[in-house]
């Protein structure tokens, strides 16, 4: 299986960019699909691939040099991932992203940093969950026939949503963050990439 994650990106200096793959993110991946390859992106896609990650970090509104070219990569890969039919999964940034493209506006938001509770509702059954949360930017909810909106946080943001006929699942906590992973996180994931569907508790 061949992973590819797209990382933040910093300006460290002027002009002078890192991308940055946090080591929890690789080591989660590692331990969901075992004998992955994992490649960090780079400027360039060498392969196909079967699952590419939008990894969190960056800013969704307030963009600065970094910021716009994290936005110009996601762009290219967006268009690599529907031409080549590989499921796309992101993360926090990246399911910001995800939504924009799809037609959902970000909104800017204090106090969504820490830890809350989601309402999810997955094949008519309803439940909570405590989610962790790094982000001042939120989803605004919007009904639309394509996206299967399955997760929102108490103030009716989005956290979770699913778009079946692009192969995109978009989470807003970093399910790499705990010190174990969470049997939720490690099911829904593997069942999105094995049928491109999700499933409950």
């Amino acid at each position: 299986m061949n992973i590819l994650i797209i990382p933040t990106i910093r300006e460290i200096y002027k002009n002078q960019f890192e991308f940055c793959a946090d080591v929890r993110l690789i080591n989660f991946f590692k331990k969901i699909f075992k004998n992955s390859s994992i490649e960090i992106y780079n400027l360039e896609t060498k392969k196909n691939y079967d699952l590419i990650i939008l990894s969190g970090g960056n800013n969704s509104i307030f963009k600065n040099s970094a910021d716009q070219l994290r936005n110009k990569i996601n762009n290219s890969i967006y268009r690599f991932s529907l031409k080549k039919n590989i499921a796309i999964l992101g993360i926090c940034h990246g399911a910001h992203y995800l939504a924009k493209k799809n037609g959902f506006k970000i909104k800017k938001k204090n106090n969504h940093i820490g830890y809350h509770k989601v309402i999810f509702k997955i094949n008519k059954i309803r439940f909570k969950k405590t989610v962790n949360s790094y982000h001042n930017e939120t989803i605004e909810f919007k009904i639309k026939s394509n996206t299967n909106i399955f997760g929102l946080a108490e103030d009716k943001s989005i956290e979770s949503f699913h778009i079946k006929e692009k192969k995109i699942l978009g989470i807003m906590w970093h399910p790499e963050r705990y010190k174990k992973i969470k049997h939720f996180d490690l099911k829904l994931i593997k069942e999105f990439y094995a049928t491109n569907s999700i499933v409950g508790r």
